[in-house]
């Protein structure tokens, strides 16, 4: 039998220098039966010279280029509805893959119909020696809705975002919503509909640094006002709420008492009580710390609050 085809969408802007690392990973897997779309939001740098060359070497490789720049979550969902793939999955243009990802990745999807999708354990490098791994996300409960609510209370850095799935499950929980916490979204919308594994024979390596995770910087990027920068993980909970709550189709299935739990205890447990804390308080104190007689006040706020572990990326 043919192998299926596997489809690979790379949504990128300004980063050419590691966007071949990217591509390359992706053209190496031994798993040869596989498209690349790669989408590029209007980049000023050489990232369209750079696509365009691998296009004329390797036709298995789509460049999709903007006019203008639309934003990460247009972006995204430009490539959700062009990878052609039986299935399908994203990757950030800063990370790239081990050259068995997408084939240990298949195998374990093809011999477990209840799986709706698979992902390789993240490994986070800085300089090229491994610093720490990601988290092992495993979602195995036959409960709906209490895979959904397992995730939320254990979403971190979210590698089941770039985990690999069939088509139709991601069309199902698409689309990204342009807010604060869009791929936890996502992520919970995909859990709903299957069990989520994490395997340890082949990794998605992560850059530290890369992709920034100040709240300033992210609403910045998606274009929202600024003061949900403030209050980042209530803006995350109420999203939480409306998407499980009446928004999402991929929830309708639940009964409507179910439904309505869900949301509410799924909005809960994404609330990070000492971060909301920290964003409410920190720009007073900063200010305070620029007079003369608040700086000592100021040192003694960020040491309170490196002891409780609280911050801005919290």
């Amino acid at each position: 039998m043919a192998e299926p085809l596997v489809g690979v969408g790379i949504p990128t802007h300004n980063r050419a220098v590691k966007l071949g690392r990217a591509v390359e990973s992706v053209l190496a897997q031994t798993h040869g039966n596989v498209e690349l779309v790669i989408s590029d939001n209007a980049s000023s740098d050489d990232t369209e010279s750079l696509c365009r060359s691998v296009c004329e070497r390797d036709r298995r490789v789509r460049y999709l280029r903007s006019p203008v720049n639309r934003g990460p979550t247009a972006n995204f969902n430009i490539l959700f509805r062009e990878l052609c793939g039986d299935y399908v999955m994203v990757l950030s243009d800063d990370d790239w893959l081990d050259e068995r990802y997408l084939a240990d990745c298949l195998g374990e999807l093809r011999a477990d119909p209840e799986l709706a999708l698979v992902c390789g354990r993240a490994r986070y490098l800085r300089d090229g020696a491994v610093v720490k791994q990601g988290v092992d996300i495993q979602l195995q409960d036959d409960s709906p809705a209490r895979r959904v609510l397992s995730y939320l209370r254990d979403v971190d850095e979210n590698g089941v975002f770039y985990g690999l799935m069939a088509r139709a499950v991601l069309l199902r929980a698409a689309p990204l919503r342009n807010v604060l916490g869009n791929d936890w979204l996502l992520a919970a919308a995909i859990a709903a509909q299957g069990k989520v594994r994490t395997i340890d024979t082949a990794a998605l390596n992560r850059d530290l640094g890369g992709t920034s995770a100040d709240f300033s910087r992210l609403v910045a990027t998606l274009g929202l006002p600024r003061w949900q920068a403030r209050i980042p993980h209530l803006m995350i909970a109420f999203e939480v709420l409306a998407d499980i709550g009446w928004r999402a189709p991929v929830y309708r299935e639940l009964r409507a008492g179910d439904r309505a739990r869900l949301a509410l205890a799924g909005a809960w447990s994404v609330i990070s009580w000492r971060s909301l804390a920290w964003h409410a308080t920190m720009p007073a104190f900063a200010a305070l710390g620029r007079r003369p007689h608040g700086r000592w006040l100021w040192r003694a706020y960020e040491r309170f609050t490196r002891l409780l572990g609280a911050g801005g990326s919290s």
